[in-house]
């Protein structure tokens, strides 16, 4: 692992009132449109290179912009093999391999010279040391920074000053100078004698016209002549008119690149930016780590491009490159990628901030490393919890196949237009700390479960007493019907179980529960069990499973498939047993 850019704290940077943000080697930036995902990548840049900002980089124009900076994995091997002059500058600030960088400006268009870097020392900020600055650049060279709504023509053909296509003639410019060099130099020389007014060979054509001009001068202004001057360039100067053609199979002549559709511009820009990021490292030693800063990575491109996007940037940020993007695709994400995403939101009160990523709130919630690796497995089967505002836990398949499809029927409108996730636990054992692990990420989060986590997981996880009074009819009325149903009861608890103690097996858990959602003695306390949940944001179903009110006879996907074809057809009220209580759950979860 090479050393990178762990954390930023920014303060008063234009949506950014006041926030810290973590980063790994690859890190998403996920948010919906103007949350300043934007901000927090020009806040890097800004951080690392430096100059004046103006009005509009300030949140509020009497305060002062401060960036402070964590660059960590400064190891001793790292900093030995830096320059000698840059290992003596850094040193000294370097606290458990950690450097702390900060810069700060008062007052907006102030003065570059009043805009240092400033480092910690442990105690204090020490005010741009001796070689700080290019002690940082050997540590992290010039950030590579594209923007989503730049012009991607533009940056690929057009050589202007810090467009992708003249940063890579920039690198392609020595080499050839080297090679050529003494060659190209002869034949602009050729050229020059040929076109410049004091040219030892000059065209005909330019000494005809400057007589024939002269002549006409003298008789206005005696002793006053003039010669046609065509300037020659020098290499730097042809190179600064390079661009790119575009060829396509079966036509031999080169296309503009304004002549292709955005997403076609998009690839060759995200080709040439990974082109460019790959000459740079190999100029480089193994010390450095190159900054990717990239805005919204997958626009205009195709699934199979985007993929091919991320994939490509993943490889770069285990080859001595640093990759923060901001995103709006969950193809940009994958499941191990989730952990380390970085949730932006802004509102009117905090600004620009972040939410506990979800791999920081597991480590709060369970220490326990084990059961930390099944709870991230768990939770991020989807990456759509990433762009979401609420969570719902669902404990099996029947619910992750269908409930979509019932909540696009009752509403009219997909879990994706209600900001929602439906993440499949596959088990509920985890369902309070699945549920605590959102809440710390702030997002809200509701749970569907069967009936007999109320006896077993609600219990044990605090959210009902053993000793509830519901809780104990339900039990003392199973016990009483126990033995005409076949029901095995585990010794201690009453909860049904596989087999009975003398080792015959009796009818399943799972059946067991839907006879005692069946009792008419206890549906009132099995009502107050279904209420008291619910105010711990957990449905369960009073009838058993959802199976029931959606009238499956069994889980396979063939019926499940075969209960969503009928939906499609049909109004719920036709298709499933009982449609009152899966309306009324999906309005609850939707709430």
């Amino acid at each position: 692992m090479s050393h990178k850019l762990s954390k930023i704290k920014v303060i008063n940077y234009k949506s950014i009132i006041e926030e810290t943000f973590d980063f790994s080697d690859y890190t998403a930036l996920v948010g919906y449109n103007n949350a300043g995902k934007s901000n927090i990548l020009s806040a890097i840049k800004w951080l690392l290179q430096g100059g004046s900002l103006d009005e509009e980089s300030f949140c509020k124009t009497n305060t002062p912009i401060t960036i402070e900076g964590v660059i960590s994995g400064i190891t001793p091997d790292i900093l030995s093999s830096v320059d000698t002059a840059h290992q003596t500058s850094i040193e000294p600030y370097i606290i458990a391999e950690e450097l702390k960088i900060r810069r700060h400006q008062k007052i907006p268009k102030d003065k570059a010279i009043n805009i240092k870097i400033e480092v910690f020392d442990g105690t204090e900020w020490r005010p741009n040391p001796s070689g700080i600055d290019n002690a940082i650049k050997s540590l992290f060279p010039e950030p590579i920074q594209i923007g989503a709504m730049e012009n991607a023509e533009e940056d690929v053909s057009k050589p202007k000053a810090g467009t992708t296509i003249a940063k890579l003639l920039a690198e392609i410019i020595g080499p050839i100078e080297t090679q050529y060099g003494t060659e190209v130099k002869e034949a602009l020389t050729r050229v020059k004698g040929l076109l410049s007014a004091d040219g030892d060979a000059r065209v005909e054509e330019l000494t005809n016209f400057d007589t024939q001009v002269n002549s006409k001068i003298d008789s206005f202004f005696p002793g006053i002549n003039i010669k046609i001057h065509i300037p020659t360039p020098e290499l730097k100067e042809v190179f600064n008119k390079g661009t790119i053609k575009v060829y396509e199979e079966q036509l031999l002549d080169g296309r503009d690149v304004s002549s292709l559709g955005r997403g076609a511009q998009r690839s060759i820009q995200m080709a040439l930016i990974q082109h460019l990021a790959e000459l740079k490292r190999g100029g480089q030693t193994a010390t450095t780590n190159t900054l990717l800063l990239i805005d919204e990575p997958e626009l205009y491109l195709h699934p199979q491009a985007i993929e091919i996007v991320r994939d490509s940037l993943k490889k770069l940020s285990t080859q001595g490159y640093q990759v923060i993007f901001s995103t709006h695709s969950p193809m940009m994400v994958t499941s191990e990628d989730i952990a380390n995403t970085v949730l932006i939101r802004k509102d009117a009160a905090k600004g620009t901030h972040a939410r506990k990523t979800l791999g920081s709130a597991i480590t709060q919630i369970e220490a326990n490393v084990t059961s930390q690796l099944e709870l991230l497995f768990s939770l991020t089967n989807s990456s759509q919890v990433l762009f979401s505002e609420k969570i719902i836990l669902a404990e099996g398949t029947t619910e992750k196949r269908i409930l979509p499809a019932i909540v696009r029927e009752v509403t009219g409108k997909t879990l994706g237009l209600h900001k929602c996730a439906l993440i499949q636990q596959g088990g509920v054992d985890n369902t309070k700390k699945s549920m605590d692990i959102f809440k710390i990420m702030d997002l809200p989060v509701k749970a569907v479960v069967d009936l007999d986590y109320a006896f077993r997981g609600a219990v044990n996880h605090g959210f009902l007493e053993n000793t509830d009074t519901d809780i104990q009819a339900c039990l003392k009325h199973l016990k009483e019907i126990a033995a005409d149903k076949n029901i095995a009861l585990e010794p201690g608890t009453n909860l049904p179980t596989k087999k009975h103690t003398d080792g015959t097996f009796g009818i399943r858990p799972s059946d067991a529960f839907e006879i005692l959602a069946s009792e008419k003695q206890i549906e009132r306390n099995l009502k107050n069990i279904h209420d008291k949940l619910l105010l711990k944001n957990i449905w369960i179903w009073e009838t058993g499973a959802i199976e029931k009110p959606l009238g499956l006879g069994s889980k396979s996907e063939k019926e499940w498939a075969q209960f969503c074809e009928n939906l499609n057809k049909n109004k719920l009220e036709k298709t499933a047993a009982d449609a009152t209580e899966i309306t009324e759950c999906i309005t609850w979860l939707l709430l």
